[in-house]
């Protein structure tokens, strides 16, 4: 419908932390450490894709995370950025966040690293909301992610109500919980993709990287639970929730060894259209 204008590198906060981005590829943009040194005061930005030239009637907002592990990745991900491009041509400001990444070994850390990716998620929101020129539609905010993304739209989609936007609908993708009780706090309807035979995040529950070659991963992560078991609790609690699970053994579905879109790809945007247009 809409072509497409993009900012990029917008600084929506500054917070401590270890790094805000890293890539994938050996000899990448940052080198990553399993013992970090001290955090420092870090710019983080996202990329704003939104429809061009359609005045300023209200749009509704996605917020798309990249997986990583809360370790490497970065906004720049193939997958998130056509994503966000999709979107923002039907209409929507659709944007891919950069929040702090890094750990150091132990459950606590770990989870204090997914904590600090929440608190960016809902920096990004507020300035976001704080734009008055995206036209952004406060009632129609959706959430998705991969993998260690999926885990913060959850997160943020089934929270305790309080002092923060309520999210319309989520895309959940490879990602999981740590307690299925949370799906009592809203009822946010999930859209859900995984592979069952994931080598990295549970499928129903379990602890991450159960195949990792250099140790059991429970020393540092907590026990998760994986779509399937997402999918089947939001069932009962009478959440509309949308279930893809693939015969294979694979992690990331979206993109190939090189980095570009699977078919699986443009399945997951599909369905995603379809199910946050009626939510």
């Amino acid at each position: 419908m809409y072509e497409v204008d993009i900012e990029r590198d917008v600084v929506y906060a500054r917070a401590p932390g270890y790094w805000k981005e890293a890539s994938e590829d050996p000899g990448g943009s940052l080198p990553v450490t399993l013992f970090p040194g001290k955090m420092k005061p870090l710019d983080l930005d996202m990329d704003i894709y939104k429809p061009a030239g359609s005045g300023c009637g209200r749009r509704p907002l996605l917020v798309m995370m990249h997986g990583g592990s809360f370790f490497i990745g970065n906004k720049n991900e193939m997958g998130q950025s056509l994503w966000c491009r999709h979107f923002a041509s039907l209409g929507y400001v659709a944007v891919s966040i950069n929040y702090r990444m890094g750990f150091r070994l132990g459950k606590r850390a770990y989870c204090k690293a997914e904590d600090r990716a929440v608190e960016d998620a809902d920096a990004a929101l507020a300035y976001l909301l704080g734009r008055s020129d995206l036209c952004v539609d406060s009632d129609r905010i959706f959430a998705a992610g991969t993998s260690a993304g999926a885990i913060v739209a959850l997160r943020l989609a089934f929270r305790p109500a309080g002092n923060h936007p309520a999210i319309r609908a989520i895309g959940n993708f490879w990602g999981s919980v740590r307690d299925l009780s949370v799906l009592e706090n809203a009822s946010t309807p999930i859209l859900s993709f995984q592979a069952t035979e994931d080598p990295i995040m549970p499928y129903r529950g379990g602890y991450p990287f159960k195949k990792a070659a250099w140790g059991p991963s429970r020393i540092f992560a907590p026990y998760m639970y994986g779509t399937a078991s997402v999918h089947e609790r939001a069932l009962q609690l009478g959440i509309r929730a949308e279930h893809h699970a693939y015969p294979m053994a694979k992690h990331r579905l979206h993109l190939d060894r090189e980095g570009n879109p699977t078919p699986i790809f443009y399945e997951i945007r599909d369905r995603m259209e379809a199910f946050f247009g009626e939510s």
